[in-house]
């Protein structure tokens, strides 16, 4: 098969990957457990006590935050663009999704809370990651997403719709000499 340039644009569903959520709890369960711990530390009395206490209403607020953005993000459409070429794949965030990161920035910044506005800044916008960096191959045919592994970094979610499905699989194992299962 001949590649000189494939691309399209697909609807991410937050609740239904796994590895976003797995991503997820990772990155906040580390955080609850790091704060639990401190807690343990410093705390004079009923360690156990005080530390589940203030690791649970931690972990209940993330959890309603993070219900209220995916909802959010469920109404608006989680929309990515992606382009696959001989050099690799890149994939930016639809307008849609732009914009409502975008608000949330600026929403960030009229509230006063640094530390959200500092998380909206950091957000990457796009992706892009070259052939020859990729390691391993996950494919999930019910949802049509491939997981791209780097040898180093956050791993890389290509999203296609049933069109070209079939077509990437093949330009993957192609370019990558692995194997697409």
């Amino acid at each position: 098969m001949e590649l000189s340039t494939l691309t399209w644009t697909a609807r991410l569903s937050l609740l239904r990957n796994r590895l976003i959520f797995k991503q997820t709890l990772l990155v906040f369960g580390i955080a609850i457990l790091a704060l639990g711990l401190l807690i343990f530390l410093i705390s004079e009395e009923n360690h156990w006590l005080i530390t589940l206490q203030v690791m649970g209403i931690t972990a209940g607020i993330i959890a309603g935050l993070l219900v209220i953005v995916v909802g959010l993000l469920a109404l608006i459409g989680y929309e990515q663009q992606f382009v696959l070429d001989t050099t690799g794949v890149r994939s930016t965030l639809g307008d849609r999704t732009k914009l409502f990161f975008r608000t949330v920035r600026i929403a960030s910044l009229l509230s006063g809370q640094v530390t959200a506005m500092g998380a909206g800044l950091v957000m990457r916008t796009s992706d892009r990651i070259r052939w020859q960096d990729v390691e391993r191959v996950e494919v999930d045919r019910q949802q049509r997403v491939l997981t791209l592994y780097r040898k180093r970094g956050a791993p890389f979610l290509l999203v296609c719709g049933p069109e070209q499905f079939n077509t990437v699989c093949v330009i993957v194992q192609q370019q990558t000499g692995l194997s697409v299962g």
